[in-house]
């Protein structure tokens, strides 16, 4: 990043992990985060399914490319594994658990927009509650996606 990130001088900012995908959404909900002083961003995580089918229920960027942009950011890059003989949720909350214990993170922050297919909530505020002592930050949630767009060109990101 280009600008030093915004963290309280009181030094009570809360670690914070941003969900990461390689995408915009993320991008953006990590500059969201990155200028918000009770926040402290010091990881990406990427949530990825462990399974025998060669990972293709897995929607990310590749994880070399991810691993660039971390290192670009001078961020830890976390790979969480699912395990492919959970069920999903259970493998979301347990490894939402293993940030929150081994790395004390205590925001996730995600680049979620809206509601998908048939569930009624926020997923990642889900997992959160369930897991407890770690919270969710959507800073895109229900956001006009024509002013995400209008960010994403105002703020130089380059898109490839």
């Amino acid at each position: 990043m280009k600008e030093a990130q915004s963290i309280s001088p009181s030094g009570d900012a809360e670690a914070t992990a941003i969900s990461w995908t390689g995408g915009k959404d993320c991008n953006l909900a990590l500059l969201s985060a990155w200028r918000d002083p009770t926040l402290n961003v010091t990881t990406l995580v990427v949530f990825a399914p462990k399974s025998g089918d060669g990972g293709s229920g897995f929607h990310a960027h590749p994880i070399r490319l991810m691993e660039a942009q971390a290192e670009a950011l001078g961020l830890a890059l976390r790979i969480m594994s699912l395990p492919a003989g959970l069920p999903y949720k259970e493998g979301y909350v347990n490894a939402i658990r293993q940030l929150r214990d081994e790395h004390g993170i205590r925001v996730l922050g995600t680049g979620d927009m809206d509601l998908v297919g048939s569930m009624s909530t926020n997923w990642i505020d889900d997992c959160c509650q369930e897991v407890g002592s770690i919270r969710s930050f959507l800073p895109l949630w229900k956001a006009d996606r024509i002013t995400c767009l209008d960010t994403l060109v105002s703020e130089d990101f380059v898109v490839i």
